[in-house]
């Protein structure tokens, strides 16, 4: 009985996953047929995007001096605090950076993605776009997966550049390093490649954010409750999804980068 409640609830996850995957086709493929839904796309462009700054900044902020501050406690015993600015921009480039915004990400788009669509789901909205012969997932799907596709590498930017300068802030109080010593380490170390790599990490955690928030609210049943299940559903699977692909695309993109380079 065991093995067959297993393999049950592994066909559910392997549907829901070929669900999920054929939602981003039918988004993405709509993007360059008609009618398009530009004013939609700005509209979530200002709310994703724009909405998330705030977070994204005081987040990265206080990241980036944290972790020089503990960095700085064991550089200080080895006498390499000169090697800061390398140790802080390469680890939020390549590794905390992308990964940090995604969470946040997660935690203010996808839940919002997902209560929003849960919402329209229950007040019968996206049955009605459908009575009109409209493409609910082209009107409503499209322009969300395109605007994190687009705010979500951007973000992730801006998480890197203001970590990597409170990492200097933090430094500079801590042992009085000078602007330039910390700016040409990281000058000195950090190559173009780096950058593709956490801009392909972004990309890839954008696409788990947006696809798992509108799936998990398209598939809202029982009312506010139902809204409230689908949220904390987009919120945790997303989560769990950066965590477990950051791993995968960490040993990927090393061994492709080590071929390379």
């Amino acid at each position: 009985m065991e093995n067959l409640d297993f393999l049950e609830n592994f066909k559910i996850i392997l549907l829901e996953i070929q669900e999920a995957f054929f939602l981003f086709w039918k988004a993405v493929r709509n993007v360059l047929s008609k009618p398009f839904y530009f004013d939609d796309l700005v509209e979530q462009l200002e709310s994703i995007g724009l909405g998330s700054l705030i977070v994204i900044l005081l987040t990265s902020l206080f990241t980036g001096a944290v972790f020089a501050f503990q960095i700085l406690s064991v550089s200080k015993q080895y006498g390499t605090t000169n090697t800061m600015g390398q140790v802080v921009s390469f680890t939020m480039i390549r590794e905390l950076g992308p990964v940090l915004a995604a969470l946040m990400f997660s935690g203010r788009v996808g839940s919002g993605i997902a209560s929003e669509l849960g919402g329209m789901v229950i007040s019968q909205q996206v049955d009605a776009l459908r009575s009109l012969g409209t493409d609910y997932i082209k009107k409503l799907i499209t322009p969300r997966v395109l605007a994190c596709l687009i705010a979500l590498p951007l973000l992730t930017g801006i998480t890197d550049l203001v970590s990597i300068w409170s990492g200097w802030v933090m430094t500079w109080l801590t042992v009085h390093q000078s602007y330039h010593i910390y700016w040409m380490s990281v000058k000195d170390h950090i190559v173009l490649h780096d950058l593709y790599y956490s801009f392909f990490k972004a990309i890839t955690f954008a696409i788990l954010i947006s696809v798992t928030a509108c799936y998990q609210g398209l598939k809202t049943t029982g009312g506010t409750r139902g809204i409230g299940k689908s949220t904390t559903h987009a919120v945790v699977i997303s989560s769990v999804l950066i965590i477990a692909s950051d791993f995968f695309l960490t040993k990927g993109i090393s061994f492709f980068t080590h071929l390379t380079f």
